[in-house]
């Protein structure tokens, strides 16, 4: 919830901006995308390893795991002695539904995805904590890509005829003037 708050107060800053530039400026090799929620974490590495882009992080994934409902602080510290999973400003996150008593938990970020054993270590650990990847809620994976210097536009129009892409955009930004 937090998270759509603050997409909400970066969206109504944006657009009480005024800019006179008719072609907005983005940060060099960056490029921002989306993965349909229907779309599995093990396809999203498909996607890099297919592409071959640089992948800064993977945001905004939730599962659910089978493990009694006790065994919260374990999963949370199994998953967070992960060094691709666990940042000091963006640990693995958790909590118990309360209504339900199934954890859920949430790898605010995923690093370094880039190294395929990172990748098969996050789909072992996936096994080992019981945990299912949530496709049934309205939010896309992002990814935060790098791509090479001059061809960014290029790469989102690639990116935006595939299938699992929900969305891809240039990483822009404006200057705010008082």
């Amino acid at each position: 919830m937090r998270y759509l708050y603050y997409v909400f107060v970066f969206l109504v800053v944006l657009s009480g901006c005024n800019d006179k530039n008719p072609d907005p400026k983005f940060q060099p090799t960056d490029i921002l995308l989306g993965v349909k929620p229907k779309y599995t974490i093990d396809k999203v590495f498909d996607l890099i390893n297919e592409s071959g882009v640089d992948v800064e992080y993977i945001e905004y994934s939730w599962y659910r795991s089978s493990f009694p409902a006790d065994s919260l602080e374990h999963v949370l510290n199994y998953l967070n002695s992960k060094s691709y999973a666990h940042h000091p400003d963006w640990p693995v996150i958790g909590y118990l539904h309360f209504q339900t008593n199934i954890i859920h938990v949430n790898p605010t970020r995923l690093f370094q995805m880039n190294d395929t054993k990172n990748q098969v270590d996050w789909l072992e650990s996936m096994k080992a904590m019981k945990l299912v990847e949530v496709t049934d809620n309205p939010f896309s994976k992002m990814l935060y890509l790098h791509v090479p210097k001059g061809r960014e536009k290029e790469w989102v129009e690639k990116f935006q005829q595939m299938e699992i892409v929900e969305w891809a955009q240039l990483n822009y930004y404006r200057e705010i003037s008082r």
